[in-house]
């Protein structure tokens, strides 16, 4: 079954999406921690296998949505797969504390990533054009738009 494509005209349902896969990448992180060393090297490459596709995803809904800092949260992406490619080998090696310690560190940096984007997203979003009838509601909406920006 396809995913029918994103719709641009909902950015509070896409940034929902956004958040609600974030959450659940941190929380697949939070128990690959809680996993016995053994597991956790036979599941790392599986992990980093999330997190791009998680980026993936991302990157797709911020485009969709028109987000101006795309190519930057892209090449923020790059530097974070980037290093999970680069332990890789090593974690596979049999190297469990390293990769505690960078599931750790993902972790700390997805949260700022969660905040950042989702600050920037929500800013992004637009509210739809409010129908205005009248002259004395136009008026109004002119002096209410005037104190907002004087602040």
């Amino acid at each position: 079954m396809k995913t029918p494509p994103a719709n641009p005209s909902r950015p509070r349902t896409l940034c929902a999406a956004i958040r609600h896969a974030r959450k659940t990448l941190c929380l697949r992180l939070q128990g690959a921690l809680r996993e016995p060393d053994d597991m956790l090297i036979r599941s790392f490459a599986m992990l980093v296998a999330e997190v791009e596709a998680g980026f993936r995803h991302e990157e797709m809904i911020m485009g969709t949505l028109g987000y101006a800092r795309l190519r930057e949260q892209r090449e923020e992406n790059a530097v974070v797969l980037s290093a999970l490619h680069r332990v890789l080998p090593e974690v596979e090696d049999g190297n469990a504390p390293l990769a505690r310690e960078v599931v750790t560190a993902l972790l700390e940096v997805l949260a700022l990533h969660r905040l950042s984007a989702g600050l920037a997203l929500a800013m992004a979003v637009h509210e739809p054009p409010q129908r205005v009838r009248g002259s004395a509601a136009r008026v109004t909406l002119r002096v209410g738009a005037r104190l907002r920006h004087s602040r």
